[in-house]
């Protein structure tokens, strides 16, 4: 198996460095890394980085915010320094003579707390025309990118002059488009409702707003949240498409002058939003943004700090953000995608490389380890990692993760065993129109709920690719596949095939679906397991309740959409029974490993390296050590361990073998099978 190419990029605070060195720290950096990054960036913090920029012609301190994130007053080597814009210059040009290239890179925010004071950069707090304002009324301390200065010039073309300079003056390489720059803060369903986004929204759709609403909204809270409830619950399309293109617009112009220049532009992902999320809630859609010519995206897979609990959060998204990283890359397959590694965070006050290592190697692994299939065989989803963020990490810590990114990308596998995604961009705008109107799953939702409860999903094909494919395929939300895209599954020869939709009218008229003889209530919910000839092995409906029936209306009639990409939308509900039902199907049609103990917590994602020989990544979702017991299905000749840990050797019984695997950690190891006597 080849070894595999991938980026290492380290995100870092000017703390990072040491401006008392004549090459500020530099070399002593890079000697603690024990590598050679392709690419730093320079966390800057705040937009006033950008706008209260003075030029080069004289020597000046830059705004204590910019020194450090949030002007944190030390870090684990020394105390944040006062840096010159000389100073940074030169300190890109030192990082630049080593081959890395150097991106500046900041928020839309601007408060940070001095002791107990909190203050503001000044150029920020000079323009609250620009902050981003809730349907409350209620402004939000964050620059809104899309909104108009007080003259009624666009805010986005002075930041584009204004960047640009910036970038001239210090040399950087590129653009990092970071939080805030690439999506709002909140989520559409609250912001922003000013009277300059409103404008900005009839004059682009032409959407007549109730008469009985006012034109005028600023400094009214009431009659702003009327107006934006009404919006929302009336033009929710047409306010969602507009922002995807003003998103558009605003990367349009960027990416034009970064071009010019000859500079690169990488962005960060919605809030850690598949591309159905990051549209609906936050009216950025990843194929716009892309087409503007952007060098890539920094997906937001965040996983360590969210499951060790960082700003107390009880969130375990490990299933969410394996889906969310497959589904982005194949509905922007030719973007490069680089996972952002949730090491620590001084400034945010978690630190999973000192206190949740093993859900940190657990990222790493799984991360590396999704893919996308298309006619030409199998490719990674990530192209590498982002260290987030680098300062103050030991000589051991960077040896640490180092070796565990090495690993994670060793070797390009020639199959996945498990069954294939199968994506459709179509179906993706189709479902955002059907949640609008029945709250029912996307895509996404399925593979995450799949996911979580043990299907072997590790690998996405775009639908045009399915006669190219082979392999067992998952098909979701069949009913509103075009009628090509659905034929084309329902003649699917080259593996078996698991199909979950509902029984509209359309899909009950097909031939090919009635002969499969369901029992389902019109729109009702089905799932069928076909095998390789198209034959149906099983097939089923779930089942109502009225109990069930009573607990969605109870739902339905008290949820809010989510505000913040931490709360959860709200879904129409699909019982248990039925996704269990649907997970046993799964791993019927495949050739996966039988997990025969712990199985609510173990799972296992299985490559083909060379015939004959797989790679199995085993993790555990408990927070306590569980034993691993698996029976391969064939007789195993050896078992070869290519991580740490369990430091014992493990030996196969005919075709089972058994490992302990650490809280909320990860395993790898290589099976040698005996080949069958036809082969």
């Amino acid at each position: 198996m080849k070894a595999a190419s991938y980026d290492k990029w380290i995100w870092i605070e000017l703390i990072g460095f040491d401006n008392r060195e004549s090459d500020y720290g530099v070399a002593a950096y890079l000697d603690t890394v024990g590598f050679i990054p392709k690419s730093i960036f320079l966390l800057l913090y705040t937009p006033d980085f950008v706008h209260a920029h003075k030029g080069m012609n004289t020597e000046w301190h830059l705004p204590m915010e910019a020194c450090s994130y949030g002007a944190r007053p030390y870090g684990k080597l020394h105390d944040r320094q006062e840096w010159t814009n000389f100073q940074l210059r030169s300190l890109v040009t030192e990082l630049q003579k080593h081959g890395i290239d150097v991106y500046c890179s900041f928020f839309d925010i601007y408060q940070f707390h001095v002791g107990d004071t909190l203050r503001a950069g000044e150029w920020c707090a000079a323009h609250p025309e620009l902050y981003e304002m809730r349907k409350s009324g209620e402004a939000f301390p964050a620059i809104n990118p899309l909104k108009r200065l007080k003259d009624g010039s666009w805010y986005e073309d002075l930041f584009v002059q204004d960047l640009m300079k910036v970038m001239s003056d210090y040399g950087f390489d590129g653009y990092h488009g970071a939080d805030g720059y690439t999506s709002p803060r909140l989520s559409l369903a609250e912001t922003d409702y000013s009277d300059d986004m409103v404008e900005q929204f009839i004059a682009a759709t032409g959407v007549d707003i109730h008469t009985g609403l006012a034109a005028r909204c600023d400094g009214n809270p009431l009659d702003m949240e009327q107006r934006a409830d009404w919006i929302w619950n009336n033009k929710r399309l047409e306010w969602i498409r507009f922002h995807c293109e003003r998103w558009g617009r605003l990367w349009d112009k960027i990416m034009s002058a970064i071009r010019k220049e000859g500079k690169k532009a990488y962005l960060n992902t919605a809030w850690t939003r598949d591309p159905f999320e990051a549209i609906y809630r936050y009216g950025v859609d990843y194929r716009r943004l892309s087409d503007s010519g952007i060098d890539g995206f920094v997906v937001e897979t965040v996983g360590a700090s969210l499951s060790s609990g960082a700003g107390e959060t009880e969130y375990e998204p490990g299933a969410e953000f394996a889906a969310m990283l497959l589904s982005i890359k194949a509905y922007v397959p030719k973007q490069k995608l680089v996972c952002l590694n949730a090491i620590q965070d001084t400034n945010e006050q978690w630190d999973a490389l000192s206190h949740a290592p093993t859900v940190l190697e657990r990222d790493i692994y799984s991360l590396a380890n999704l893919y996308l299939q298309n006619s030409s065989g199998i490719s990674r989803c990530s192209g590498g990692f982002m260290a987030c963020l680098g300062d103050g990490i030991s000589r051991d810590g960077w040896n640490w993760i180092a070796k565990r990114w090495d690993g994670a990308f060793d070797g390009e596998p020639l199959r996945t065993a498990g069954v294939r995604m199968v994506w459709s961009d179509r179906l993706l705008h189709r479902s955002l129109e059907d949640y609008s109107e029945t709250r029912h799953w996307p895509v996404h939702k399925y593979m995450t709920e799949l996911i979580s409860r043990g299907a072997p999903l590790h690998t996405i094909v775009n639908v045009k690719d399915i006669p190219e494919t082979d392999g067992p395929i998952l098909v979701t939300l069949l009913h509103l596949l075009p009628d090509e895209e659905l034929q084309s599954v329902l003649a699917y020869r080259n593996g078996s095939s698991v199909l979950i939709g509902r029984m509209t009218e359309r899909i009950s008229r097909i031939q090919t679906i009635a002969n499969w003889r369901i029992d389902c209530e019109i729109n009702g919910l089905f799932c069928v397991t076909r095998d390789c000839s198209g034959e149906a092995v099983e097939a089923f409906a779930m089942e109502h309740s009225t109990d069930f029936e009573r607990q969605e209306e109870r739902q339905r009639s008290g949820f809010k959409e989510g505000m913040s990409w931490l709360n959860s939308l709200y879904f129409s509900p699909v019982s248990e029974a039925f996704l269990s039902k649907c997970v046993e199907g799964i791993i019927d049609r495949t050739n996966v490993p039988k997990s025969l103990k712990n199985e609510a917590f173990i799972r296992a994602a299985v490559l083909e390296t060379v015939p004959h020989r797989w790679r199995i990544l085993i993790s555990n979702l408990h927070m306590n050590y569980k034993s691993a017991h698996f029976d391969a299905g064939r007789p195993i000749d050896k078992i070869t361990l290519l991580t740490d840990f369990p430091g014992v050797p493990v030996h196969p019984r005919g075709s089972e073998f058994s490992l302990y695997v650490p809280g909320r950690g990860i395993v790898m190891i290589e099976l040698e099978l005996q080949a069958s006597g036809d082969e």
